[in-house]
């Protein structure tokens, strides 16, 4: 049998070789030409009965995607009337953003659309268009979920108890956290719910734990960088949080840079909680637990003490409980020890503990074993062992072997182990990631300056990123030349601009094997890693203003803070991953209607919707990635804490449950605004935006706007508007400016009082950002 004979079944292009393929080993197992063609034909007829397994399960899979391909073009033709969709603020939105949003709506992919009060005209789908779609992503309409966990899942806190996320919404907590260098920090956090029926994938460790949470909920890997939960694959090595109790009941912390382990209330110190370390004269300065409690390590249960003054305080409560001092008390207390011995965790417990005070003993104090056995007290065999100074261990300690994954050389075979173990993570490894058909309300915590939180399953995990930071200063602290200085700094706009090499700043998401994956990523990377941390033109922009709180809420008191705000996206590398698979998927449907051609779809069951997906993923964890880097930047250049953040994405889709359904809803220009979700909606250079907590409205399919919207086009307000006005206009408001072209003017937007007015239903207001410090780019192209 040869290709001819495949040819006139009707295969193509890869499913000729494969058919080949199958033809040949059947034929070579004794079948004849006639009954192989049958075979063929049947699979040809009916790919979904052979994707089990066999000789042609691969065949099958091609001819499946070829199929899907083949039914999509079929189906390029438009319905003859749009679906009904939910319209906010429809006094606001012009008639072209309308029609744009009427062809969406006649897809014949779409299932549900909603158009925001924002909406103006776009490319294909209007911005603040809200469209779901069955199985397709369209390019030019587009995401990236929100990660988190469901209620259930187990958080360490630092006051020593475990508690399900779920229970922290609310509350001051204090979290441990860890920098890509694997120290271990305490740090403050705050819980929120960030969705409803999200579809959840479980992790399963080889230290016994599971985990459940949404797929693309990030890991913190060994090497401090990050993988998305449906990436990770058997063998992965994640940082790992391992925590114990000293002889004096103190919690101690595994430092994963250094594998030593500290006490946690040090750590809390350490990490600025508690303010600067004093000093007292003569003494050594101490930390007490105000509760007596050495599991309760909160701040706020802390307390820093001389040496002296502290066993003077605690002499004085023995003096003052007499009956701590009586024998039965004594004897109660050691009765209560031998009961704990008497059991096997208890056995384990002490033996272990006095392994490592002897180990311990014995690498610091070579030459005093013999005094060691003869004050002690050993039995018989240990006395033999110990009195001979033990030899063995002695040479094993002064031995130097190389470390066989970095080479290394390690003194001991108790420093190889504990090298291997925390250098090389060879522990707290995945051991499987499965899909799991349920779906549950999820939650996540927000963990200002370091973006990760631990599981009680023990391994860190990023929280839900977000872009406006909240800083420990008051508004007028930061004067206007400083803050000026600071954004002309430490900002770049523009649409070709980029870092040179010695400039560049590294991050995580250019260590993804993500690159490797496709040709057109790897030709973008150079352009990526020049661009990171980088505002494109347009509307981009980094501002310093007042945030002000009514209430208490963002894990902060109410009154007024200094806040940056920015807005930037995934830069070139975002518009030529949208424009090269728009024009691909313009090329899979030939025959779509003229009106439609920009919202030309990808089946995620094709290979160019899955290469799609994978790309567009990735550029939004490249456009979070530019944020992290502007923000930390600042934060630096300004000395001091962040105490809070918020971020949203919009021009991107996301899996959403909608109706019992999963559907690929695509945000162009629109907020996600689950039920107590975060979000930010922005008015312009010199109006004021606005932190939001979304109510999830399900005609809105948990959407909001993402600002004020335009009202006049950027042609428009070249021609239109005054440039003396625009600057009158600030000066009213106190707003300094830095670039920003005539079309940014404020006079190009919609009211931003009129949009939040108009969607209060979809969103509550939790704050507002008044901008005082404004960068842009001054030119006026829109990426």
């Amino acid at each position: 049998m040869n290709g001819k004979h495949i040819t006139k079944l009707g295969f193509e292009r890869k499913a000729i070789g494969l058919a080949l393929a199958a033809a040949t080993a059947r034929m070579g197992a004794g079948l004849d030409r006639g009954a192989v063609l049958d075979e063929l034909r049947a699979v040809q007829a009916d790919p979904a009965a052979y994707l089990a397994g066999g000789v042609y399960a691969e065949l099958a899979v091609e001819l499946g995607a070829q199929k899907a391909i083949t039914e999509s073009k079929k189906g390029a033709a438009l319905l003859p009337a749009p679906l009904p969709y939910g319209v906010w603020g429809a006094d606001l939105i012009e008639p072209g953003a309308r029609a744009q949003m009427d062809v969406a709506m006649r897809l014949p992919i779409t299932r549900a659309g909603a158009l925001m009060p924002d909406a103006h005209v776009g490319y294909g789908l209007p911005i603040g268009g809200v469209l779901a779609t069955e199985n397709a992503v369209i390019p030019y309409g587009v995401g990236v979920d929100i990660g988190c966990f469901p209620a259930e899942t187990l958080i360490p806190l630092l006051d020593g108890q475990t508690s399900p996320i779920s229970g922290l919404i609310g509350r001051g907590l204090t979290v441990y956290a860890c920098t890509p260098s694997g120290k271990i920090v305490a740090a403050k956090a705050a819980a929120k719910q960030t969705r409803k029926n999200a579809l959840l994938v479980q992790i399963e460790l080889d230290n016994g734990q599971t985990i459940r949470c949404t797929p693309d909920h990030r890991f913190m890997l060994r090497n401090g960088s990050y993988l998305a939960a449906e990436q990770l694959y058997p063998g992965t090595s994640l940082m790992p949080f391992y925590s114990d109790r000293d002889r004096d009941g103190d919690v101690r912390i595994q430092q994963n840079h250094s594998g030593r382990m500290q006490k946690a209330h040090w750590m809390v110190a350490r990490s600025g909680l508690m303010g600067e370390v004093p000093r007292f004269d003569g003494q050594r300065t101490v930390i007490h637990h105000r509760d007596f409690d050495e599991a309760n390590n909160d701040p706020g249960n802390l307390e820093f003490m001389g040496d002296r003054s502290h066993s003077a305080y605690h002499r004085s409560l023995v003096e003052r409980n007499t009956m701590w001092q009586l024998p039965e008390f004594e004897s109660r207390r050691v009765a209560a020890l031998a009961a704990k011995a008497a059991t096997p965790e208890g056995h384990a417990y002490f033996a272990e503990r006095g392994t490592k005070n002897l180990m311990a003993f014995i690498e610091a104090n070579p030459g005093k074993l013999s005094q060691l056995a003869r004050d002690g007290g050993n039995g018989v065999r240990g006395m033999k062992v110990l009195t001979s100074d033990h030899p063995a261990i002695l040479a094993t300690r002064q031995a130097v072997a190389a470390c066989p994954e970095c080479g290394r050389e390690i003194k001991s075979f108790i420093g190889m182990n504990r090298h291997r173990k925390w250098k090389h993570g060879y522990n707290h490894r995945v051991i499987s990631v499965t899909h799991l058909d349920e779906v549950a309300d999820v939650y996540c915590l927000t963990v200002p300056g370091y973006d990760n939180f631990a599981l009680a399953a023990g391994v860190f995990v990023h929280n839900c990123s977000m872009r406006l930071s909240v800083f420990a200063m008051q508004p007028d602290a930061l004067k206007l030349e400083e803050a000026k200085t600071l954004l002309l700094k430490h900002t770049r706009f523009g649409a070709g601009v980029a870092f040179e090499k010695r400039e560049r700043e590294d991050h995580e998401v250019l260590h993804e094997g993500t690159w490797d994956d496709q040709p057109i990523l790897g030709h973008l990377f150079e352009k990526a890693a020049a661009q990171i941390g980088s505002s494109g033109s347009g509307n981009h922009f980094a501002e310093f203003g007042t945030l002000t709180l009514a209430q208490a809420d963002l894990g902060l008191e109410a009154g007024q803070y200094l806040a940056l705000l920015s807005h930037s996206g995934s830069r070139g590398f975002g518009a030529q991953v949208a424009g090269h698979f728009t024009t691909l998927a313009e090329r899979l449907h030939p025959n779509i209607d003229p009106a439609a051609k920009k919202l030309a779809w990808l089946s995620l069951d094709s290979e160019e919707g899955q290469a799609y997906w994978q790309a567009m993923n990735l550029a939004g964890r490249y456009a979070l990635a530019n944020h992290e880097l502007i923000h930390a930047r600042l934060a630096r250049a300004l000395g001091v804490g962040v105490l809070a953040s918020v971020h949203n994405s919009h021009n991107l889709a996301w899996k959403q449950n909608v109706n019992g359904q999963e559907l690929i809803v695509h945000r162009k220009g629109a907020t996600p605004a689950d039920r107590g979700q975060l979000g930010l909606i922005p008015g312009s250079m010199a109006d004021p935006g606005f932190v939001v907590r979304g109510r999830g409205q399900a005609d809105a399919l948990a959407s909001a706007s993402h600002g004020a919207g335009r009202q006049l086009g950027r042609k428009a307000a070249a021609s239109k508007l005054v440039r003396k006005e625009v600057a009158a206009y600030l000066k009213e408001r106190g707003v300094t400016l830095m670039g920003g072209g005539i079309d940014e003017a404020p006079q190009a937007y919609k009211r931003i009082e009129d949009v939040i007015a108009r969607q209060t239903d979809l969103v509550d207001v939790v704050a507002q950002f008044t901008p005082k410090v404004v960068r842009m780019d001054s030119g006026s192209e829109d990426i």
